[in-house]
């Protein structure tokens, strides 16, 4: 006598897809230190094309851009900013089944569309290096491609003086 094969509730996560994926992200960057005090929050849009290269490691490139506007009582306040920010960065990734922790860092360049921080005398330059991390967690679905995660992320901004991007999005993975 033989029983019907039990349903397996969890996928096994050996068969989830590794290797190159792409990231979706919208989220929102909020300045801290002096930019904090003229430019206020923004909308964030970005991507990421990464590569498994084991199990628990990754590199990845990214892509984010975000509007802001500014305040105060100077004469540039109510005008609009973007920023644009390109990364290399290296992910560190534990995983539960279907669930996962990361935490992830790396170094690039970052843009101001325009001159206003420079005009108020909070940066030195439009473009200028940045580096920093964040950690999040992801939520692989029953297909083996697709997962949801979310992540928050601080960035050392070196030509706008003394300040931070902190970085909070919410993403949509295909792994190949």
């Amino acid at each position: 006598m033989t029983s019907e094969p039990t349903a397996a509730v969890f996928p096994d996560p050996a068969k989830f897809a590794r290797g190159l994926y792409t990231e979706g992200e919208v989220g929102a960057v909020v300045f801290s230190g002096k930019a904090g005090d003229v430019v206020g929050p923004g909308f964030a849009v970005g991507a990421r094309l990464g590569y498994d290269l084991l199990r628990f490691f990754a590199v990845e490139g990214r892509l984010l851009g975000s509007t802001h506007e500014t305040h105060g009582d100077s004469l540039v306040a109510g005008q609009l900013l973007q920023t644009y920010q390109a990364t290399v960065e290296g992910k560190l990734t534990l995983r539960f089944t279907q669930a996962s922790i990361f935490a992830q860092g790396g170094a690039g360049a970052a843009r101001m569309s325009s001159n206003l921080l420079y005009a108020l005398g909070y940066a030195r330059y439009r473009t200028g290096l940045t580096a920093g991390g964040g950690a999040g967690a992801d939520y692989h679905s029953l297909s083996r491609h697709f997962s949801v995660g979310v992540r928050a992320e601080l960035y050392w901004l070196r030509d706008v003086s003394g300040s931070r991007d902190v970085i909070a999005t919410t993403y949509l993975r295909y792994t190949f």
